[in-house]
């Protein structure tokens, strides 16, 4: 609605006259299109009424001309109707497929109508069609195809027609209403001519009225002399109020802007009071002293002189409070073309000034923090940074003179980079008391002041580089006046400490990150990375030099019972005690390395001969194997060895690596704690134990394992006190696997907790079957390993498969070697405790061999001990270990502990045995290990023969 509005002309007149012209534009469309509409339908209606009369007439002259066949008369019928018709075609299409058309003549094409025009007649029309039929049977047909070319053109000339009839009445409405509107419009042209009398002065009545005007125009009129009348009113009230306002204007100007009246000749000629307190002479000075004596301007060559034009810029006037900068406007003015005097007006600018120099200097002080910060991520040279470091804060805050000191360990500190006048300086130590925060009523740190009065600076500031707990040192600047310095100048200072402090502590990092790429956190020794390096260089220089060198692979056994027995804390302190006794063992020279867990490694550039290296071998293993006192205990490892030498067993660190490994593997199958030199058949023996641990992962499933029982002989009557269930493995291919070659790898691997639990339930069966049977029954031990002893629950899980098979418990007993129970004698006590109170026995296997702690041997709740088979092997004959086995026995009665002696092979041996009260014994003179059959023989015939 506003965007018509804006169309409307400006002038009333015009808005009438456009406002008349669109009614009637707007309802003479309208009529036209309703005239039109009924016109057409009419003309429409009419067109096919009159058709299907005229088809009606014709039609009866047509049915007889065919009933005889003359088709002459029917063709002259049709001519006819197309004459002055509105068809455009007639024909008579006989029943037997013969036909008669006729076409009227074409339209002019002067006379032909808009394709719109005949497109929307052809809608409306339809074809005429009539049957002829006489008599009730048909002869054909009459068909009539209207022309909508001649219709369409008979509406078209009617629309021209009438168009034009109504544009010449528009045409005239028109005319006749403009000149009624100029008539009746004339009085306000002569209020117009009455306000340029009264704005000329000539006239001050009211504008004349006229009679013949309309009403509304006369009382327009006399409402613009009431008007006028107020405006004269409020015309002189508004004179005196802006008088008034200008008093108080010029008042306030007084109060607020320094200003002064000057002559055309340039010279002050009054002043306000602003003007005399803020330049600091007096009126008397001021009045008739130049303006240009009274500021400075900032561009000499563009000051102010008299003329018309107003002038801008500023200017310093140096009076007696100081310099102080104003903003100048000199303004002209004039009396008529003459300019009379110039008013000055200057606004004081001095805060102003100085907050921008003040944001200059920041912004010039950020743009050297910001490219300093780049310099220090960019590069990794500290010396060049530090010497950058010291010409930013010099040039930032303007003195003559920066530096950056280093503090040392005995408290006094370098000059490691310097600027200006301490460039010569760089690299003095200064005896510094430490880097105490610099007492604020002092210029300088004492111990500054003598290196700057040689240099002639009075005065600094510094900043710390770093925290202030461990401070890297200092950067500070030094000037040689009494400047003071401020907040601002601390931070921008502060700000290059931060980062030299950041660059200080990425070179820390990346230091951190080199070394703990090449050595072992925990130890402190070379890692696996820098043991490759160290062994190629070694290498290479024995290669050079035509020497032997070699490499050591050391793993502590059972290190991961000390792991998960008493935590990874220990274990790591007791890795720790472990690589600095290694590096104690170890030569000059020579290098030792960890590589991961509980494996190190040494390399021995120079060896003389294989003598030389199982020396040192045999020094570490001894070493490794005193006990290691961790949380109030003593733990005991020990260390198995495997060693190569170059340039026999591999001539690049990585085979020599591999076969020192592979020969650490030897060593651990030979028993551990122990050493082995490399031999081309283990890499054999490590295959063959690859396979056959990828083998021992299958034979559960497939149910390879079975068990052989040996059994024990109780001394004092000769009968079959007990089995021994000893674990063998029936393999597909080989058949029986001796013990030896895959009880290790079950435990190394972990298979043993489920073959243990294995053992137990096919004992519990194998005693339920001979129950069944009818046999005696005698008490089976089961032998637990390490790897069970510490597995979490291990009576529980006891206690599941014995009350599952439903044995008594009384028949099984569980045999344990005394380094198992010294591992963590806390732990063993506890677990040895529940499985003793379901009922079973107790027994330690092989005593003597380990280092057992009576004070431990009387908590754990144990009901035999087992003589190990080297104490027995040599009775009667060995005196030491009849003394030994002797006092064993003693010991295990005082206890309240049977005695089972392993290994007898001999009656001597038993003989012996019996002197000493020995309770049992067990060996092949007894019965080798036999199979389930083999046992119910013995449980049959529990007696057996006298030995």
């Amino acid at each position: 609605m506003t965007r018509l509005l804006h169309l409307l002309p400006r002038s009333l007149m015009g808005r009438i006259f456009a406002v008349f012209s669109l009614t009637m534009l707007v309802f003479l469309a309208g009529g036209l299109a309703l005239f039109y509409r009924y016109q057409f339908l009419q003309h429409i209606e009419e067109t096919q009424d009159s058709a299907m009369t005229l088809v009606e007439v014709a039609a009866q002259t047509i049915e007889d001309s065919a009933v005889i066949g003359d088709y002459d008369t029917v063709r002259r019928t049709l001519s006819k109707m197309l004459v002055q018709s509105p068809f455009k075609s007639a024909a008579f299409l006989d029943v037997t497929g013969g036909r008669i058309r006729l076409e009227a003549p074409p339209l002019p094409p002067s006379q032909a109508a808009p394709d719109w025009m005949r497109d929307l007649v052809a809608e409306k029309l339809y074809d005429v069609n009539r049957v002829a039929n006489v008599g009730g049977k048909d002869y054909g047909v009459v068909r009539l195809s209207f022309d909508e070319r001649k219709l369409a053109a008979q509406m078209w000339s009617v629309v021209v027609e009438t168009s034009v009839l109504a544009l010449v009445v528009f045409a005239i409405s028109l005319g006749l209403m403009r000149t009624l509107l100029r008539r009746w419009l004339d009085n306000l042209g002569r209020l117009r001519l009455f306000e340029n009398d009264v704005t000329a002065g000539r006239i001050t009545a009211a504008a004349a009225l006229h009679a013949d005007a309309p009403s509304e125009i006369q009382e327009a009129i006399q409402a613009v002399n009431r008007s006028a009348d107020s405006l004269r009113a409020q015309f002189g009230q508004r004179i005196d109020a802006l008088m008034n306002s200008l008093m108080q204007h010029k008042s306030a100007m007084d109060q607020a802007a320094i200003v002064c009246e000057v002559d055309t000749d340039g010279l002050i000629a009054e002043v306000n009071e602003l003007f005399i307190a803020n330049s600091g002479f007096t009126r008397a000075e001021l009045v008739g002293m130049p303006l240009g004596a009274v500021g400075r301007p900032a561009d000499p060559d563009h000051g102010w002189q008299p003329g018309p034009q107003v002038w801008n810029g500023e200017v310093a006037l140096a009076g007696r409070n100081g310099v102080r900068q104003w903003r100048r406007t000199i303004v002209p003015m004039f009396e008529g073309e003459r300019i009379e005097r110039y008013i000055c007006i200057d606004i004081d600018i001095t805060e102003r000034k100085e907050f921008e120099r003040a944001i200059v200097e920041n912004a010039k002080r950020q743009t050297l923090i910001a490219e300093l910060g780049r310099k220090a991520l960019a590069d990794n040279d500290l010396d060049e940074l530090f010497a950058e470091a010291a010409e930013a804060a010099a040039r930032g805050l303007g003195t003559p003179g920066a530096a950056l000191f280093e503090a040392a360990a005995d408290g006094s500190v370098l000059l490691r980079a310097a600027a200006g006048r301490l460039a010569g300086a760089q690299g003095q130590h200064l005896a510094a008391a430490g880097l105490l925060p610099q007492p604020p009523d002092l210029p300088l740190r004492p111990w500054m002041a003598p290196l700057a009065e040689q240099h002639g600076l009075e005065r600094g500031l510094d900043a710390c580089i770093g925290s202030a707990d461990s401070p890297f040192g200092l950067i500070g600047v030094y000037d040689d006046g009494l400047r003071n310095f401020g907040p601002d100048d601390a931070n921008f200072l502060r700000g290059i400490g931060n980062i030299l402090a950041t660059a200080i502590e990425r070179r820390d990092a990346r230091n951190r990150l080199t070394y703990l790429a090449q050595y072992d956190p925990l130890t402190s020794l070379p890692n696996r990375r820098h043991l490759a390096l160290g062994l190629e260089q070694a290498l290479a220089r024995a290669a050079a030099q035509e020497r032997r060198a070699a490499v050591m692979f050391i793993d502590l056994d059972r290190f991961k019972n000390v792991n998960d027995m008493l935590g990874h804390g220990v274990g790591d302190q007791l890795l720790v005690q472990a690589a600095a006794r290694l590096q104690a063992c170890a030569r000059e020279g020579e290098l030792v390395a960890r590589l991961g867990g509980d494996e190190f490694a040494v390399v021995l550039p120079d060896v003389a001969g294989d003598d030389d290296t199982a020396a040192l071998a045999a020094e570490i293993i001894q070493s490794l194997a005193q006990p290691f006192y961790l949380q109030g205990q003593a733990l005991f490892v020990s260390a198995s060895v495997g060693i190569a030498s170059y340039p026999e067993h591999g001539d690049n660190a990585e085979i020599l690596l591999k076969s020192a490994d592979t020969a650490m593997y030897g060593a651990k199958n030979d028993g551990r704690n122990t050493y082995q030199f490399f031999a081309r058949a283990m890499h054999e023996n490590a295959a063959l134990r690859l396979q056959t641990e990828a083998q021992l992962r299958q034979a559960l499933e497939r149910g390879e394992f079975l068990l052989h029982y040996q059994p024990k002989l109780d001394l004092a009557d000769a009968t079959v006190s007990g089995f021994e269930a000893l674990l063998r493995w029936n393999h597909p291919q080989r058949g029986l696997v001796p013990p030896l070659e895959f009880v290790s790898i079950l435990e190394d691997t972990g298979l043993i907790l489920p073959v243990g639990e294995w053992v137990i339930g096919e004992v519990c069966r194998q005693l339920k079957a001979w129950q069944a049977d009818g046999l005696p029954l005698a008490p089976v031990a089961i032998n637990l390993s390490a790897r069970q002893l510490q597995q979490d629950d291990l009576a529980g899980a006891i206690e599941r498969i014995v009350v599952g098979a439903g044995v008594t418990p009384t028949l099984l007993e569980f045999e344990l070697t005394e380094s198992m129970l010294m591992t963590n004698p806390e732990a063993a006590v506890e677990t040895l405790s529940r499985i003793k109170a379901l009922g079973m026995r107790l027994s330690v296997d092989d005593f003597g061999t380990g280092y057992s702690s009576l004070a431990y041997l009387k908590r754990f709740p144990l009901d035999a001990l087992k003589i190990d088979r080297t104490f027995v092997r040599d009775l009667p004959h060995d005196s030491d270990d009849a003394l030994i086995t002797k006092a064993v026995i003693r010991l295990a009665h005082s206890l309240n502990l049977k005695v089972v002696a392993e290994g007898v092979e001999n009656v001597e041996q038993i003989r012996e045995l019996e002197k000493y009260n020995c309770d049992e014994i067990q060996g092949y003179y007894v019965s080798r290990p036999l199979p389930a059959q083999g046992a119910a023989a013995m449980l049959v015939d529990k007696q057996l023969a006298p030995v």
